[in-house]
């Protein structure tokens, strides 16, 4: 970035990036009470359903090595726009044509959206603030905290506007939050389309693909976002889809909405504990969490349900998720540690996509009791090892 960038950047650059990526945050949250639905409504279960889920995961892990290193090859701007066009292409889909077939197709996009804006968002607020390429100032931290407040309040917010909305108007599809999402993405496209790029022209851009990498050490806390992610993946899939057809359709949307968000708001709380610790105590809190949800899904007893969600999302995303992610980013300097987040960003989506397919074909093949029962004992078994792993450092 030049020093004419940095001072022709807008005072409000950074908060038009953070509302850029809340509105891609917002695609994959927003259609999420309506999971059950769609299933329902084509005669699927919950592994048709978990199918569809995953297909943000296996995109994000396909793209990663191309999308890690696209903002410093075709601009930091580009990718952003990339972002909210996925977004707002996910969101059209959903509305115009509700099923299953429109939620894979919306999950891709929505997983292209993600990647497009996860690397490209944060350097170029940070750029745009002062701080330049490495982020340097105080108002480039400012603009990344931005970013991440951006980042977390709309995933933790987007399921519960459209349960609001279902709520307030129950026999309108698609709901309200559809076509106001549409407007913010395409309000977003013009303000963002007029921030200025600050990748230099004429520079080295570096490989187009990006390798991920493992440093040494790691892997117990890498692991540990296996079954934190695909207990997460299974709340917001196969739960919903088993209450749903129990009679209860709004039970499982409303403990994935309260997994997310007082996962979230947790986040900000707990980011001060060591790594190796919080994943410890996450895990632990994972097994509870999920004992608690599991039992509520297959008894249909919403307390025990909603308690669970709320451990279970502490657990994952306060504790297992940035712990993992700590872990990984110390040990590893420069462009090491950009090819190590993303090798903990493949692990963690495989646990994503796989898990909730997993879980989603049992509950089909031996019913909800014993599918779930059989999915916490994994979950426990794991926790235990990787938990004997972390205390021996």
């Amino acid at each position: 970035m030049t020093l004419g960038t940095a001072a022709a950047a807008p005072r409000h650059a950074a908060p038009v990036i953070g509302l850029a990526v809340a509105a891609v945050g917002l695609s994959t949250t927003l259609p999420l009470p309506l999971y059950g639905a769609y299933a329902a409504a084509g005669g699927h279960g919950a592994g048709a359903l978990a199918l569809a889920f995953a297909c943000y995961a296996a995109m994000v892990i396909a793209t990663a090595p191309l999308l890690g290193p696209l903002p410093d090859r075709i601009g930091r701007k580009p990718c952003v726009l990339l972002g909210l066009g996925f977004a707002a292409l996910s969101t059209l889909v959903l509305g115009l044509q509700p099923g299953l077939g429109a939620l894979a197709l919306a999950r891709a996009a929505q997983g292209l959206g993600m990647g497009c804006v996860a690397g490209a968002a944060a350097a170029w607020a940070a750029e745009l603030a002062g701080g330049g390429p490495d982020g340097g100032s105080g108002g480039a931290g400012q603009a990344a905290r931005i970013v991440a407040a951006a980042t977390i309040g709309s995933f933790a917010t987007g399921g519960v506007l459209t349960l609001l909305a279902l709520w307030v108007a129950p026999a309108t599809y698609p709901p309200a939050t559809f076509a106001l999402h549409l407007g913010f993405a395409a309000l977003l496209l013009v303000l963002v389309w007029r921030l200025p790029e600050t990748l230099p022209p004429g520079v080295p851009r570096g490989a187009w693909l990006r390798r991920p990498a493992f440093p040494r050490g790691t892997w117990p806390t890498t692991l540990a976002i296996l079954p934190g992610w695909g207990v997460t993946g299974t709340v917001l899939t196969s739960v919903p889809a088993a209450l749903a057809a129990a009679g209860l359709p709004g039970a499982g949307p409303l403990a994935a909405c309260a997994m997310m968000g007082f996962g979230v708001l947790a986040q900000l709380a707990l980011r001060r504990l060591a790594p190796r610790r919080a994943v410890g105590w996450g895990l632990g809190l994972l097994v509870a969490g999920a004992a608690a949800c599991f039992w509520g899904a297959a008894v249909q007893a919403l307390w025990p349900l909603l308690l669970g969600g709320v451990a279970v999302g502490v657990a994952v995303y306060a504790l297992v998720y940035p712990g993992g992610l700590a872990a990984v980013a110390e040990a590893a300097t420069g462009e090491e540690r950009a090819r190590a987040v993303a090798g903990y960003f493949v692990v963690a989506h495989a646990g994503f996509s796989a898990g909730p397919l997993a879980v989603g074909l049992a509950v089909d093949a031996l019913g909800v009791p014993l599918a779930l029962g059989g999915t916490w004992v994994l979950v426990a078994l794991a926790a235990a090892g990787l938990g004997r792993r972390l205390r021996r450092g």
